[in-house]
Order: structure tokens, then sequence, then C-alpha cells
């Protein structure tokens, strides 16, 4: 058997609001806090949406930028600048969560099938 299928997995809308409300709905079961207003204007309610936020200043997905250089991924796997990786103090997201966000960037942001 090919392990094509799982590179060219299809990844939609639903499914990376689903990661990026839980990743919250951990956070803030973790921290017993709703997050603060700060320097981020993070927001997921539509793909345009989430295309247009803006961390530390820089838009978290830049058109034509591969998936692996947005600020969106990056802040997800790592730190963006000053910025340590998100969301702030953890819990973060698995390796397979970024991946799915990463699929769905780099396959165009499809909305749904």
């Amino acid at each position: 058997m090919s392990d094509e299928s799982e590179e060219v997995q299809v990844v939609y809308w639903p499914r990376v609001k689903e990661i990026l409300d839980g990743i919250m709905a951990r956070w803030i079961t973790r921290w017993e806090r709703e997050p603060l207003p700060g320097i981020h204007a993070y927001y997921w309610e539509t793909p345009q949406e989430l295309q247009a936020s803006v961390l530390s200043g820089l838009r978290s997905i830049e058109p034509g930028i591969p998936a692996r250089e947005t600020n969106l991924v990056k802040s997800l796997a790592r730190a963006v600048g000053t910025s340590g990786k998100m969301p702030l103090r953890g819990p973060f997201l698995s390796k397979e969560e970024v991946d799915e966000v990463v699929s769905w960037i780099d396959g165009g942001m499809p909305e749904g099938p």
C-alpha cells in the first residue's frame, strides 16, 4: 500500500475551526480563565477572518506563502518573533493537528466539499 493518500490529505474549514476551538477550550480549562485581550487579534469564525487575523503585527496567513512559513503555523508549531508558541504556556496542538492546518492552507483553504 502507498502512503500517498496521507500526503494529499484534504482538510476543510470545519475541521480547522474544530482544531482551533478545541485548543482554546483546553487552554481555558487548564488555566481556569478566559484569555485576556493582548497584542494578538486572532479570530476564526470564518476562514477569511482567520486569514486576516494578526499576531504581533503580522498577518496570520499571507496569500501565496507556503503554510509552514505563515505566522499562524509558526505560532502554533514554535514561536513568531518575540511571541512564544501559542496558545501561551499551552496546552499546545499536536504535530498531527498542526499538519492538518498546514494541509488546509496549502490546499487553498477550502471551506467544504
